[in-house]
């Protein structure tokens, strides 16, 4: 099976992307738990003071549609949802070469 990879960006109301990473953080625990997600990491963009990128690496289809669907992703929704300027840009790619991963 390919791994996939989710890429999300967010990006906060002006002032707010603080905020957005403590509702990000806050599902850490649950994803360090997930047998099928492997890297679950947030990045600062160095040229948009409001923007977080996510970079999200599954085993497979299943362990992203597990990790979706979990409560911990539910309440993180709802606490960024209004912290946001735009809804989230969410691409979903397959991996096809890494070194580290």
């Amino acid at each position: 099976m390919t791994k996939t990879s989710l890429i999300v960006k967010m990006t906060a109301t002006s002032g707010q992307r603080d905020d957005v990473l403590a509702a990000l953080m806050a599902v850490m625990p649950a994803a360090e738990a997930e047998d099928g997600t492997e890297v679950y990491s947030f990045h600062l963009d160095r040229n948009d003071a409001d923007t977080v990128w996510v970079f999200e690496l599954y085993t497979d289809d299943a362990a992203l549609a597990a990790h979706a669907q979990s409560p911990a992703v539910a309440e993180m929704f709802a606490a960024v949802g209004p912290l946001l300027a735009e809804p989230p840009m969410l691409t979903q790619v397959d991996l096809h070469a890494a070194k580290g991963l």
